[in-house]
């Protein structure tokens, strides 16, 4: 009885892993980021300085008004390069369910005037009021940060970002890191794939007991051949010469005058957001 409640737990465990890299293969992708628009034509330090004080007004804000203008405006750009609303809604889902988690938990235990008080499966609990304000505040914030994070990833590719970093003087290791990450994620994933692939084609996961054992094997062997690979690209990088510091990106052309529109603009947009808030 007992094994065949474990083996009927086998297929969820599947759809699950199927689920993950599936919304992996979603996030990961920069296709969005390689077409031409015009916010992808848009310089890029201007949108890193744009989505910067986005972020921190966002982070600063002592109500959901600013949040949630952030999060309109946002979504209205991205929409109007015709980022498809299914592509949005996968890279929110996580971070929207970490915000109502959030939500509901500060709404629980946070304050003591109560708004609702009920039971469910014998427990009872009770909504607050300061829990509730305090929550939607969070819940605002998780949205718009993540929200404006999503504008820089559909808009703007890894070497853009990796060329602006290098112009605002940031430490070349940490350049260097970002761009290896990157690269060599996708490698990961693919190494994933085919190591999966190779456990399904010998019945790895026909049974609750060989799917943990398959989950654990594969767990340790990415990790062994994640170490081997980063050995293996040290020494062929070392051999031909590489002593750090010299990452190839692409130079930054100087502003041009539609460049200095759009930063007008942005400064416009935020100090109006910045006063709006102060005022409300």
């Amino acid at each position: 009885m007992i094994n065949r409640i474990l083996n009927s737990l086998v297929y969820p465990v599947i759809l699950f892993k199927n689920i993950i890299m599936g919304l992996l293969n979603h996030l990961l992708l920069d296709h969005f980021a390689q077409e031409k628009n015009w916010l992808t034509n848009v310089e890029v330090r201007i949108k890193l300085f744009y989505i910067g004080t986005g972020l921190t007004l966002n982070i600063c804000a002592q109500n959901c008004i600013a949040p949630l203008i952030l999060l309109t405006s946002t979504l209205i750009l991205l929409t109007s390069i015709r980022i498809p609303l299914k592509q949005i809604t996968l890279r929110m889902a996580l971070p929207l369910l970490f915000g109502i988690f959030i939500f509901f938990i500060m709404s629980l235990h946070r304050g003591d005037t109560v708004l609702f008080s009920g039971s469910l499966f014998r427990y009872e609990f009770s909504l607050r009021e300061e829990g509730v304000s305090h929550g939607l505040l969070i819940l605002s914030k998780i949205l718009g940060g993540v929200m404006l994070l999503l504008l820089l990833s559909f808009t703007t590719s890894i070497t853009k970002i990796c060329a602006a970093a290098r112009w605002m003087k940031i430490p070349e290791t940490l350049v260097e890191t970002l761009s290896f990450v990157y690269r060599y994620i996708f490698l990961l994933m693919d190494e994933t794939e085919t190591m999966m692939s190779s456990q399904r084609s010998r019945l790895g996961y026909s049974s609750w007991f060989r799917t943990l054992r398959s989950f654990g094997s594969l767990g340790g062997m990415l990790i062994i051949r994640s170490i081997t690979r980063a050995e293996n690209a040290h020494t062929a990088m070392i051999s031909r010469g590489y002593d750090g510091g010299r990452i190839f990106s692409i130079p930054l052309p100087p502003f041009e005058m539609h460049d200095y529109v759009i930063l007008f603009s942005s400064v416009l947009f935020l100090i109006s957001l910045f006063t709006f808030t102060l005022i409300i």
